[in-house]
């Protein structure tokens, strides 16, 4: 009866654990998958290498904060060459950036002047 009892404790926790990460995931939003592109590309391969890519397309920043941030992963050892950046920046500023998403036309009439 005792070689059991682990067992049972394991199976317990681990039913428990996987009850408990369903709830979890009910009562959050799915995430919409990331638009296909270059720059999605090199987000999965770069940006992935450290942390996940659900980190970067949960991010809320604007058009402004995206370079900046990409930049500061480059400082910490993301390799991109500059014209890698350029299409990364392009690509979560075109996807992700709040103020876009939010302003739509107008921001981009905003930013000609």
């Amino acid at each position: 009866m005792s070689r059991t009892r682990p067992y049972r404790l394991v199976l317990t926790t681990a039913a428990a654990a996987m009850i408990g990460a369903a709830s979890l995931a009910a009562g959050m939003p799915q995430q919409a998958a990331p638009p296909p592109g270059p720059g999605l590309d090199l987000v999965n391969e770069r940006c992935g290498f450290c942390h996940t890519t659900n980190q970067v397309f949960a991010a809320r920043k604007t058009s402004a904060e995206w370079p900046a941030i990409v930049q500061s992963m480059i400082d910490r050892g993301a390799e991109l060459s500059p014209e890698e950046q350029k299409t990364v920046n392009d690509y979560l500023v075109a996807h992700y950036a709040t103020d876009k998403a939010a302003s739509g036309a107008v921001g981009s009439a905003a930013a000609a002047h």
